[in-house]
């Protein structure tokens, strides 16, 4: 086999284990705890619902660029499927703070299938944009790399 032929990469566990932690950390827990969240008594004010409405979509793209960027790998179908467990959690959350099943009529299961689609539609694109990050950010530090090796070759001792 050829050095120049690209091994087809195997998906990656621990990278989805990694995406789901950074969802729940940095998605799922500010929208949870914030007033009006699944996890507070609060009422939702004002600016915490318009945080939640423009956090509730570009954080999944944001975070799935970010891991899809940290990864050494192509990552992008990794945190697609962390974001289905993301869905789960929140319709858990949901249910418990509700106390009552969520996906229990038409209408809520509606939402969950709306929801998987829009989350599959943000994480796939995020991690492409974080790979496509990493690529171009690995190329400028090759060619920078190059660029010092070649002054230090032509610089005389």
């Amino acid at each position: 086999m050829a050095e120049s032929e690209v091994q087809p990469k195997k998906f990656q566990w621990r990278w989805v284990g990694i995406s789901l932690l950074l969802y729940v950390v940095f998605y799922f827990l500010p929208l949870a705890l914030i007033p009006g969240g699944v996890l507070t008594n609060a009422d939702v004010t004002q600016g915490s619902g318009a945080l939640a409405g423009i956090w509730a979509v570009a954080g999944i793209f944001i975070i799935a660029a970010v891991s899809g960027f940290l990864s050494k790998d192509v990552t992008i179908w990794e945190p697609v499927v962390a974001s289905f467990g993301l869905v789960v959690l929140q319709f858990c959350a949901a249910s418990i703070k509700l106390n009552r099943a969520v996906v229990s009529s038409v209408s809520g299961i509606l939402g969950l299938l709306i929801t998987l689609a829009l989350f599959f539609g943000l994480s796939y694109l995020g991690a492409w944009w974080g790979e496509h990050i990493q690529k171009a950010s690995s190329a400028k530090r090759a060619s920078k790399t190059d660029a010092s090796d070649k002054s230090s070759k032509a610089q005389p001792n």
